[in-house]
């Protein structure tokens, strides 16, 4: 009979053995029991509220300033998931890294790698979201010190990231905010010099006070000379041609479908184009006028939008972008090892199967018993 054979018989001569085995159950029973008190873990955790821009005011601060900003601030995406990044931070290599330097987790009397610190962090540290967008950090060891020093250290390191990254954020949109400020100055410079040479040069007031003279002059005309058109007419009926109230009524209706003869007819006088000379220019000094009306808005924009990064870069500067709602602190009930929990409750259903559930049914789990065993 070869080893194995032998083995496999002293196995079975075991397994069918009852009181061998309710022994093996008690004993298994009685060490996962001990394993599952002993060592005693510990659990400490802390809970972070992730905050944006508008939890210090400067929403409702810079929607006051005027109703476009709403929109240019969404350019540079401002609607970001705080829940969400807060939670990719936590669980990054660089927040890993700067507890295990700053723990100095590697070295003597530490890990022999950062890789093999790395991956012990993962097994002991585990960042996840609560309801309402909570983050929590907890960390699960079997020293009550390492608990807490892990999780303080990994509350510093995700805040030190998220700080680094809202400087990095601001910077990077002072940056772009400055360059376009002084594009959006230099256009309305460029366009108010364009628009102010085009009217000096057609004698040209402001496009509204302009047009409305004009057209207020056209409309005296020829409201003057339909007045005086009726009165001639009236005059005709009763008067003959040679009465000097009818003569003069013809010459000042004469005179006056001159003026909006000439009125009709583009030209420019001392005080600027008439209507018709108004008409030739409107176009491009409307287009002028627009550009320049344009170029002032944008100006205005990014005039704001530089507002709200100072007030920004300063609130980076004065207060962290990270709020602790709940410090670092170990869980006061006592904690078990969840293993050998599961393992003792396995061992439990495994004797109530073999000892209790199968003889009163009938089952044959085994072949013979203890005298078939030693036979």
């Amino acid at each position: 009979m070869s080893p194995a054979d032998a083995v496999r018989r002293r196995a079975a001569a075991f397994v069918a053995d009852p009181g061998m085995r309710r022994r093996a159950y008690a004993l298994a029973v009685l060490v996962l029991a001990l394993l599952t008190v002993f060592p005693q873990p510990y659990v400490a955790r802390a809970k972070l509220l992730p905050q944006d821009n508008n939890s210090i005011g400067l929403g409702s601060m810079m929607n006051a300033l005027g109703g476009q900003l709403q929109g240019f601030a969404s350019l540079f995406g401002g609607a970001k998931q705080q829940t969400d990044m807060y939670l990719a931070v936590g669980r990054s290599g660089e927040v890993s890294g700067a507890v295990i330097r700053k723990l100095k987790l590697v070295g003597p009397g530490g890990y022999s790698s950062t890789t093999g610190a790395r991956v012990a962090l993962a097994k002991k540290v585990d960042v996840h979201s609560l309801t309402g967008g909570i983050i929590e950090v907890e960390v699960r060891t079997r020293d009550k010190e390492e608990a807490e020093a892990l999780t303080r250290a990994y509350v510093d390191a995700i805040s030190d990231r998220i700080v680094a990254l809202g400087k990095d954020r601001v910077e990077r949109k002072r940056a772009i905010v400055s360059q376009r400020f002084k594009e959006a100055a230099d256009r309305v410079v460029a366009t108010e010099k364009a628009l102010n040479d085009f009217r000096r040069r057609n004698r040209l007031a402001e496009p509204q006070a302009e047009l409305g003279a004009a057209l207020s002059v056209r409309a005296g005309l020829e409201a003057r000379l339909q007045a005086k058109q009726v009165e001639l007419q009236t005059l005709q009926k009763f008067q003959g041609p040679e009465n000097p109230q009818l003569m003069a009524v013809q010459s000042e209706v004469a005179a006056l479908r001159s003026q909006v003869a000439r009125s009709a007819e583009a030209g420019t006088g001392p005080a600027g184009p008439n209507v018709a000379g108004l008409g030739e220019v409107s176009g491009e000094y409307l287009d002028r006028y627009r550009d320049y009306r344009f170029a002032q808005a944008l100006y205005d924009v990014y005039a704001r939008s530089s507002e709200e990064v100072a007030v920004e870069t300063l609130a980076g500067e004065t207060a962290a972008n990270v709020q602790i709602l709940e410090a670092p602190r170990l869980d006061a009930d006592r904690k078990y090892n969840i293993a050998a929990a599961a393992l003792l409750a396995l061992a439990v259903l495994a004797a109530l199967f073999t000892e209790i559930y199968a003889p009163a049914t009938g089952l044959r789990l085994f072949a013979g018993g203890s005298k078939d065993a030693a036979a």
